[in-house]
């Protein structure tokens, strides 16, 4: 079963909707996340699909695995929760950006929310009415998913005093290069211009990725455990398109692809992982081994850091054929290097 959504806040990069996939609003809590899991996993579960088939039964069983269990992952702790909300506020602002694009095609129940002069409780009231038949019939959930996305997108877009527009809005006059837009009403202060000014949302935006493939990672070492690489692999890259910063899913895929012997694709993601992250514990021991099988990976910081005239073992090299040649035509055995091969010119005396 294919969960590709093209709706809403999914159209957003690589943005998962946890609170669309449990059909929450975004503004739930801990307890209704808890609450909501537990009705959806009753209902999801193959005793309680009495009549249904086999086929319908293992759909369920993907659909609970693939889409719902990830998203209660991620809301149901506090931590977890908290960065995500913030992410989901960041989405906010990038969906302030792209009004026009993203409310293109918008369903009747996202005009609905568009139009709304309750914003608040017409917005808990369809998301309600969606959530009610949303896993009734397997075949419509992704669907309903997506509707519920666009809930939430509006919802957001919403509480930053925008409205939706009745009709296509016409484009802008660009103004003129390097000059300053004003804030349209409602919207607060205009969007950073770039700069250091922008960098802790930046900062912020990649330790929230990190925190994403929090799930993916557990969920990845238990497939290691249960020596089920394959399965590995595809919870990583799951992972990594959440957050496509994050070492740690890169070494780990790494270390994997080193016991499936396939040391090139190994060497790609050790080599990712070390770039993002030089301290990455596991990543340092992928490198270590893959040396040891000749595949040698190299940083561009150690390049710059190796002596001129070539690598480590060459300078060496260099420097002791150096110092024999030095102690050779010295008769007393001094010299720079007279210390290091004192024995060559304890034998010419």
């Amino acid at each position: 079963m294919s969960f590709e959504i093209k709706k809403g806040l999914y159209n957003l990069d690589t943005f998962e909707d946890h609170h669309a996939a449990l059909g929450l609003p975004v503004n739930a809590d801990a307890s209704q996340v808890r609450k909501r899991y537990l009705r959806i996993a009753r209902k999801l579960h193959p005793d309680s699909m009495v009549g249904c088939s086999a086929a319908e039964k293992a759909q369920a069983t993907e659909v609970l695995s693939k889409l719902v269990n990830p998203a209660y992952e991620m809301l149901s702790q506090d931590k977890n929760r908290k960065e995500y909300l913030v992410l989901t506020r960041l989405k906010g602002q990038q969906v302030k950006q792209q009004k026009d694009t993203l409310t293109t095609g918008l369903g009747e129940d996202a005009k609905k929310l568009g139009k709304a002069p309750n914003v608040e409780g017409a917005y808990k009231q369809l998301v309600t009415q969606l959530a009610s038949t949303q896993f009734d019939e397997l075949d419509k959930i992704v669907e309903v998913v997506g509707s519920l996305s666009e809930l939430n997108l509006v919802y957001l877009l919403r509480q930053q005093g925008n409205a939706i527009p009745k009709s296509p809005a016409k484009p802008a006059a660009s103004p003129a290069a390097g000059a300053a837009q004003p804030p349209a009403p409602g919207m607060g202060r205009p969007p950073m211009p770039p700069g250091n000014d922008n960098q802790p949302t930046i900062i912020q935006t990649q330790a929230h990725q990190m925190s994403l493939a929090d799930g993916y990672l557990r969920r990845a070492e238990e497939y290691l455990r249960k020596k089920a690489l394959s399965q590995a692999i595809l919870e990583l890259r799951d992972g990594l398109r959440a957050a496509p910063k994050d070492s740690r899913c890169h070494s780990l895929m790494g270390m994997i692809y080193l016991q499936q012997n396939q040391a090139t694709m190994a060497k790609v993601s050790i080599r990712k992982a070390l770039e993002l992250n030089p301290k990455d514990l596991r990543a340092i021991e992928g490198r270590r081994k893959l040396s040891t099988m000749g595949h040698k990976i190299e940083l561009a910081g150690e390049a710059n850091s190796a002596p001129a005239g070539g690598n480590n073992a060459t300078s060496a090299k260099g420097r002791s054929k150096a110092g024999t040649k030095s102690g050779s035509k010295s008769k007393g055995g001094g010299g720079l290097f007279g210390g290091m091969f004192g024995g060559g010119k304890s034998k010419r005396k």
